[in-house]
């Protein structure tokens, strides 16, 4: 799944002066608050451009630029900020601002002196010194210097300590420390003189969240909605915060709050609706929500993606691998996702089509993003298990397994099989036999282990046939096939074709080992359940004949009895 984060939308200058009335400081302090610097300098541009002596604007403006890595933009801020009125704390503060951009520490630290003693009864003066730390990074530091602004905004603080503005920067100073105890305690001040205001409610919540306290967040993200229930920012911040934890259902509840109640909902709130709406198996509300989004930017064709999904969910698999393969037409290359591919993959398994095509699809979405490997693994190895390609199942089995935290005995079992038929393997007995007998340790009471640790075994045993001489070695699967005799007898009919096998190779080894009663005993048994069982007749006539273990008789025991696959 994909996540469509929001993205700012820049103002024409033409149109710096019309809006400028819908702009406003608190706008510009939330942008800032949240890191928006895009915003923030939209926002503070038009007011400066509304009012060209609104000397805090461009101080703030310039701190935004800078920010975003910006010193050239910021200095012009700043300087315009001093030519607006050059006089006063605030024209100090401007100077000193460009003096910190000249990396001229020194003449910085006079001019904010001349300020502080100009605006010592002003906080908005003191606040400003302050931020003037927050955002600059001098030459040869990676980060603020905000031990330097926390210092000035105290200063500000023991002014007047229900500064709204003064105790946000304050949070906001605390949070990058980071300090979360003292950026919590201070946005809790700041919620105090402004209850109906959600912003500090949201950075409470980020804080908290920072913090990985899941619970505060959202009982502050909550409280945050209950004064603002339309501000889309504090509406958006929840619905991301639970799609990322994965509470689909919720986060899809807090989408649909988003989409129909945002003051200002953005074509990615929607597309990340349709993201929720496919996870929680609404495929119906994401088909039309996805035709909604595209009837109003036609740009956004790759969210045919999702449709595809719901047909291969819903079982309508012709038409998704239609919608897919039409959407590898349209889109451009950076616009194909892991899952289109694997989701391709599926589609041509279950429309029977080209199983190499499905397959390299698998391998691709693999490549692409490692975190879906193990599932696919899983349907690669299928499909080339079905084609008898064991030697690749195999392979991608095992990259499968490893993946798994808890391996099951089927998983063993599984891969046994295909280790087992990989005939390029020469020692694919040997490995298959490892595998089994994970699943005889992790089954020991069912049959279908012991009887594949059988198999394997007696493939490693002499071919008596050819080499008489090494009929002493013969029986290297006796003990399981025991193990498996007595557990399968119980149902005989059911399992007739292995206790064939099984009971041939047990009569056979005890007629080597020249040990009639159990000859007599097992070809009993054999013939009891096939009655005209050539090896029982044959090693019984030799017993009674007096001549066990004399000679390998023919035919040897057929040890792939009832088994999925012959040699």
């Amino acid at each position: 799944m994909t996540t469509f984060l929001r993205k700012a939308i820049l103002l024409a200058s033409v149109l710096y002066t019309q809006l400028a009335f819908a702009q406003t400081a608190s706008e510009g302090l939330t942008a800032m608050q949240l890191e928006d610097w895009d915003k923030a300098i939209s926002v503070y541009t038009a007011l400066s451009k509304s009012n060209p002596a609104d000397q805090q604007a461009l101080l703030n403006l310039g701190n935004a630029f800078l920010a975003k890595g910006n010193k050239e933009e910021a200095l012009k801020a700043f300087q315009g900020a001093y030519t607006a009125k050059p006089e006063g704390a605030l024209a100090y503060i401007a100077n000193g601002r460009v003096m910190l951009i000249q990396d001229n520490q020194t003449e910085a630290d006079n001019q904010f002196k001349k300020a502080a003693k100009s605006g010592k009864k002003d906080v908005n003066a003191l606040r400003l010194i302050g931020e003037s730390y927050l955002f600059y990074i001098a030459p040869g530091s990676k980060r603020a210097n905000l031990t330097r602004a926390e210092e000035l905004l105290k200063v500000a603080n023991e002014l007047n300590s229900k500064d709204y503005n003064t105790l946000m920067s304050l949070g906001y100073c605390y949070k990058e420390m980071p300090n979360g105890g003292l950026a919590a305690q201070n946005y809790e001040f700041a919620e105090q003189q402004e209850q109906s205001n959600p912003l500090p409610k949201l950075m409470l919540a980020k804080v908290y969240k920072a913090a990985k306290l899941s619970d505060k967040f959202l009982l502050n993200i909550d409280r945050a909605i209950s004064v603002a229930p339309n501000n889309a920012l504090v509406l958006r911040e929840k619905a991301l915060f639970l799609y990322f934890a994965r509470k689909w259902e919720d986060a899809t509840k807090a989408y649909k709050t988003l989409v129909a109640n945002g003051d200002h909902v953005t074509i990615e709130d929607e597309m990340q609706l349709a993201n929720c709406l496919f996870i929680t198996k609404d495929c119906k509300g994401c088909s039309e929500l996805v035709e909604k989004i595209l009837k109003k930017d036609g740009t956004k064709n790759y969210l045919r993606r999702l449709q595809a999904y719901c047909d291969y969910e819903n079982g309508s698999y012709q038409q998704g691998l239609n919608i897919l393969n039409d959407y590898f037409k349209i889109v451009t290359p950076d616009k194909i996702l892991a899952s289109d591919y694997e989701y391709r993959g599926k589609l041509l398994v279950k429309t029977k089509g080209d199983t190499l095509a499905a397959t390299n699809d698998f391998q691709k979405a693999i490549s692409m993003d490692t975190s879906r490997w193990k599932d696919l693994y899983l349907e690669i190895s299928n499909l080339m298990y079905a084609k008898k390609d064991y030697c690749g199942a195999a392979s991608a089995y095992k990259f499968y397994l490893d993946s798994v935290p808890q391996p099951k005995a089927t998983d063993y079992y599984n891969l046994g099989l295909r280790q087992y038929y990989c005939k390029d393997d020469s020692l694919r007995y040997v490995h298959a036999l490892a595998s089994f007998n994970k699943v005889t340790e992790m089954m020991p009471d069912k049959a279908i282990g012991w009887l594949w640790v059988a198999k394997a075994n007696a493939k490693l045993d002499p071919d008596v046939e050819q080499h008489p001489e090494l009929v002493g070695e013969f029986g290297k699967a006796h003990e399981a096939f025991e193990k498996y005799v007595s557990i399968a007898s119980a149902d005989k009919v059911k399992n007739k074709k292995d206790l064939i096998a099984a009971y041939e190779y047990l009569t056979y080894y005890h007629y080597n080992k020249n040990e009639v009663p159990e000859v007599t005993d097992l070809a009993g048994k054999l013939l009891e359940i096939d009655p005209n069982n050539q090896t029982a007749t044959e090693l019984l006539k030799a017993v009674q004949t007096g001549t066990p273990g004399t000679t390998p008789l023919t035919p040897t025991p057929n040890i792939n009895g009832g088994g999925n696959k012959s040699n």
